[in-house]
């Protein structure tokens, strides 16, 4: 089979409503290319303080839910919300993707495991831990008429042993929406992306942030949204503008490259 799938690249602000009406054009231009499985990235709905998370997180939750559900049926395309705060029983958030049918149905939901606690040098003092309650468990990998889906979230991607449980579900597309930093994303990006893709053979698409998210200019991401393919070559790419890669997912070149390298079948440990 073969489809075309996208990564969305924004750049998300503390404004729920114009970061919905911006992600909304994308994917319907993304959809109107022939895009049948489309990802947002990590904070697509909203990019805040803390402070402002935690006073407008119910309608960050019921907004971004509704609009996912809208967007997924309206367009009929399989649509990942690549993360967005929602209630956690700690008193905490959880850092959610989801997964929403053409139906208009969540299918998938996945909390963030690990966590982003750490100094790159870009002046903040990352600590996610602080606010955000980590889910825990390794993703659900779900059967749907374009192959076996699954989504991590950005820091996600340097923990190997998740994507090779993803793995051995059977995955054969995975996302990794994320909102990299400017040091660690020119750093280690590309490699990292293309090492789970050819370790796990399975396609990738990561939508990503991208540019400067608050008005003093100090939070800034690295853009370079992108899909690999199972055997680690970039099939498009965004830079550093708003927009859109978009590429031909076909699982049949999947199934050839697992039959002509088993190497997924000769793992020891």
């Amino acid at each position: 089979m073969k489809f075309k799938a996208a990564a969305v690249q924004v750049t998300s602000t503390a404004r729920i409503s114009n970061n919905l009406t911006k992600c909304r054009q994308l994917v319907e231009e993304a959809a109107s290319a022939g895009a049948k499985v489309i990802g947002l990235p990590e904070n697509f709905s909203f990019m805040g303080s803390e402070s402002e998370k935690k006073n407008l997180l119910g309608q960050i939750e019921e907004e971004t839910n509704a609009f996912l559900q809208e967007t997924a049926k309206d367009l009929g395309i399989f649509l990942l919300g690549g993360g967005f705060p929602t209630k956690a029983p700690t008193g905490k958030v959880y850092n959610t993707a989801v997964i929403t049918s053409p139906e208009g149905k969540e299918i998938f939901r996945y909390h963030k495991a690990h966590l982003f606690n750490a100094v790159v040098g870009d002046g903040f003092n990352y600590s996610e831990s602080n606010s955000t309650e980590s889910g825990g468990k390794v993703p659900d990998v779900i059967q749907t008429e374009y192959g076996k889906i699954s989504s991590a979230i950005c820091y996600d991607i340097r923990f190997p042993e998740l994507f090779r449980s993803l793995s051995e579900k059977g995955v054969e597309l995975c996302f990794l929406p994320a909102a990299f930093t400017v040091p660690t994303g020119e750093a280690h990006w590309h490699v990292l992306l293309r090492a789970r893709a050819i370790e796990n053979f399975m396609y990738v698409l990561a939508p990503g942030q991208t540019g400067i998210h608050d008005p003093h200019g100090n939070r800034k991401t690295f853009g370079h949204s992108l899909i690999i393919s199972p055997w680690g070559e970039i099939l498009d790419e965004i830079d550093k503008e708003e927009g859109f890669a978009i590429a031909e997912i076909d699982l049949q070149k999947l199934s050839d490259i697992r039959n002509q390298l088993p190497s997924l079948n000769h793992r020891l440990f």
